[in-house]
């Protein structure tokens, strides 16, 4: 059974790989543009290593170093904590 402290982690894990996703799209178009396609291949394949490894790290450090409440509100707000 998944406890609510988990399913409020997993909430904020999403939200951070949403945010961070967009991010390296929007930094790929841009760089799409800017880029011959002989350089963007590279560009590309190290764009999104970077960005997989950071939503990876960030949510292996909510899991270790975390404790999240989701409040439920007329708008989203999360509260992280950090553990004691």
């Amino acid at each position: 059974m998944v406890n609510n402290e988990d399913k409020h982690k997993q909430k904020l894990k999403n939200i951070i790989k949403e945010e961070i996703t967009l991010m390296f799209e929007q930094t790929l178009d841009f760089a799409q543009v800017a880029c011959s396609e002989h350089n963007f291949k590279p560009l590309r394949s190290k764009i999104l290593r970077v960005g997989n490894n950071c939503i990876r790290n960030i949510q292996k450090k909510i899991d270790n170093y975390f404790e999240v409440k989701y409040d439920s509100q007329s708008e989203d707000l999360v509260v992280v904590q950090q553990k004691r």
